[in-house]
């Protein structure tokens, strides 16, 4: 689910259900052609529907952090870190970092995140299988508490 889909009035019901929050990281630095920032996102989307689709009613999907995490920048660490913090204090048990840039492009540091999802552009384009295998595997491992 995505966050807009769910009501105020249904959050009480639901939360005991959805305790896993997918936090999508786009990684762009704003030097990006506008059109590059269209092929960055559409990876992404591909890679959320990996987790979005099979496991419908046991995550919540938040808005992006689309900049900030380009580097190892040690404020960028902490602000990711702090989100994290907080959306485990407002309910979920489970914050997942998903990302659709290499590492090179994207570095992830988050004390507060338990499981990083890194889908690179190939797996996304040319191994679209492996990564749902990765993604089923990762997502299953996480819950079933062997992390």
């Amino acid at each position: 689910m995505k966050f807009n889909d769910i009501e105020q009035h249904s959050w009480d019901e639901l939360k005991p259900y959805l305790d896993t929050c997918l936090l999508p990281v786009t990684g762009l630095s704003g030097v990006e052609a506008p059109w590059e920032a269209v092929v960055e996102l559409e990876r992404l989307r591909d890679a959320l529907d990996l987790l979005e689709i099979p496991f419908k009613g046991r995550v919540v999907t938040y808005p992006a952090l689309h900049y900030g995490t380009t580097t190892s920048d040690p404020a960028s660490s902490d602000m990711l870190d702090s989100v994290c913090a907080n959306l485990k204090a407002s309910g979920f048990r489970y914050v997942v970092l998903v990302t659709a840039r290499s590492e090179d492009h994207v570095s992830l540091v988050c004390r507060n995140a338990e499981l990083i999802l890194r889908f690179t552009p190939d797996e996304l384009e040319s191994s679209l299988m492996e990564a749902k295998q990765k993604a089923s595997a990762a997502m299953t491992k996480l819950w079933s508490g062997s992390q």
